[in-house]
């Protein structure tokens, strides 16, 4: 736009600048950010107690650092899902905890990192079983379905990838003739809160809005790509 300006396109970078701006605002306000968050949220309810023989937990982000306790070892995401998992699992006696993802350029893998915090919150090793080769949610879903097979299993990931990760799953559980009501999803790191739209402060822009929708914009485009790509 100021390559544009600054030629004889100046209308042009005025009105493209100008939609940048108004782009900027709404997608930083809270009315806009928590519709787009929450309609992807909102697709599954919160686990109910069902009953399940697997508990699965998709990985999330971590790092390890000497300097931090094992509580600091997963993001704030990735420890929403882990806890979410444990409680799933304790209602569940009897349940296979099954942790996933691969290490990237840490030292340990997703997998193990949450393999600790779970052993130090009371998780019996032999109740946990990891994955550390899944590099995405696809390689998780043909990695999982196939160990897993026709036993019913919770989905524990954040409700904003639960819509592509449930897609993910059912084709991989329909590709291999095994029943897709056997998933039951487990949403949770819910960002979409109620917002009171009188509210003055709900009209003002915030950094974390844009946030939240760039998380959801990241799982819409992941969605449709899923979709096409199947």
């Amino acid at each position: 736009s100021v390559f544009l300006y600054y030629s004889r396109y100046v209308k042009t970078a005025k009105c493209l600048l100008g939609g940048l701006f108004i782009s900027g605002y709404l997608f930083s306000i809270s009315p806009v950010s928590q519709a787009v968050v929450g309609y992807l949220e909102f697709q599954y309810p919160k686990y109910n107690k069902q009953t399940v023989d697997y508990v699965l937990v998709l990985g999330g982000y971590h790092k390890s650092d000497k300097r931090f306790p094992t509580s600091s070892l997963l993001s704030q995401t990735s420890l929403m899902r882990l806890v979410e998992g444990i409680n799933i699992h304790r209602l569940n006696p009897g349940s296979k905890l099954l942790l996933s993802g691969y290490k990237g350029r840490d030292i340990i893998s997703k997998a193990e990192a949450m393999s600790k915090v779970a052993q130090e919150m009371g998780v019996l090793k032999s109740n946990i079983t990891l994955a550390t080769s899944p590099k995405d949610t696809a390689e998780e879903a043909a990695y999982w379905t196939k160990f897993i097979r026709d036993k019913s299993f919770a989905l524990v990931t954040s409700a904003t990838h639960m819509p592509r990760s449930v897609f993910l799953f059912q084709q991989a559980l329909q590709s291999q003739a095994l029943d897709a009501d056997k998933l039951i999803p487990a949403p949770t790191v819910f960002m979409a809160k109620n917002t009171n739209l009188r509210h003055w402060r709900s009209w003002l822009p915030y950094a974390g809005n844009l946030n939240r929708f760039g998380i959801a914009w990241h799982e819409y485009l992941g969605l449709a790509w899923a979709k096409i790509s199947k």
